[in-house]
């Protein structure tokens, strides 16, 4: 296994345990690409403004939200990426998704989501 698929991993891990701390550690200056056509759509930068503009409005409109990689593979040595379905209580939503990592020194450095905002935002009715 790479470091690129072990660390974004952690970032899954840390997520559904809502470690804010790992999380912090694994993306304080992280790139972050959310998908432009997404509730949260957008670049942001640092764990601050990912959280402000990401983790805390999802939390806030999907309740018991998840984003489960359920393949993660390696794209040479520094990236990886990641196929899932995004969930909420009760079918909320069940999109699936695309996660494109890129880590530096062991901590992620870009991520690109890639997804269907169409749908994501029928199923949550987010329009």
């Amino acid at each position: 296994m790479t470091d690129a698929v072990t660390t974004a991993r952690a970032v899954y891990t840390a997520f559904a345990a809502a470690d804010m701390g790992a999380l912090a550690a694994l993306l304080g200056e992280t790139e972050w690409h959310e998908a432009e056509g997404m509730p949260y759509g957008g670049v942001w930068h640092g764990i601050g403004e990912i959280a402000q503009n990401v983790f805390g409005p999802i939390g806030a409109d999907i309740p018991d939200f998840t984003a489960i990689a359920d393949e993660l593979l390696p794209l040479g040595d520094d990236r990886a990426i990641a196929f899932g379905v995004y969930r909420g209580r009760d079918g909320a939503v069940a999109a699936p998704f695309c996660h494109v990592w890129t880590v530096a020194d062991g901590k992620i450095a870009k991520f690109v989501q890639y997804t269907d905002s169409h749908l994501y935002r029928q199923q949550t009715g987010l329009l």
